[in-house]
């Protein structure tokens, strides 16, 4: 059933101080940044230490704009970095682009994009927004390939997601 409350203005929201659901750093509950961040924040990741905690960074300045569910109003897409609390590069755990969607009254994520490559060690692979709108979300994936040193992936792929039936999906499956 749709919610009658008026749509929020992603634009207009305070990014650097909302609270991200705390599924991509393993966290149960929400996680509110301060200045885009959180430190310390209770996680499920192992690190050094079983149940490392996680410091989390929104990057707020690379927020993307676009209508990707069609309705007029644009969602937004936040990129998220989880890291074990107090890691250098290697300890980086998670990476994600968070898209909200703004149409029920309340900055709702839509879904969170993680790379479709696979992950070989630390830190994770990289994605970027570079087109949003029209039913799809299309980011760069910078990854790391097996003999890569964690200070220089070398892999570069495009991935495409379609949003259909509420939901983003793959467009096409990753090549071998």
């Amino acid at each position: 059933m749709p919610s009658s409350a008026a749509p929020v203005d992603l634009h207009a929201l305070d990014w650097a101080s909302f609270a991200i659901p705390g599924s991509l750093c393993r966290s149960a509950k929400p996680i509110r940044l301060h200045d885009g961040t959180a430190i310390n924040v209770p996680s499920d990741f192992d690190g050094p230490e079983e149940n490392m905690a996680q410091d989390v960074r929104a990057s707020t300045d690379k927020i993307v704009y676009g209508d990707v569910t069609g309705d007029g109003r644009d969602e937004a897409a936040l990129p998220v970095l989880c890291a074990n609390h107090d890691s250098t590069a290697a300890g980086q755990t998670a990476m994600g682009i968070m898209v909200f969607d703004g149409s029920n009254g309340q900055a709702t994520l839509l879904a969170t994009l993680t790379s479709w490559r696979p992950r070989v060690g630390e830190p994770p692979n990289f994605l970027a927004v570079t087109e949003m709108g029209a039913g799809k979300v299309t980011t760069a994936d910078t990854y790391y390939r097996q003999d890569d040193p964690n200070c220089c992936p070398s892999g570069n792929a495009t991935e495409t997601w379609s949003y259909r039936n509420g939901t983003l999906t793959p467009a096409t499956p990753p090549a071998g």
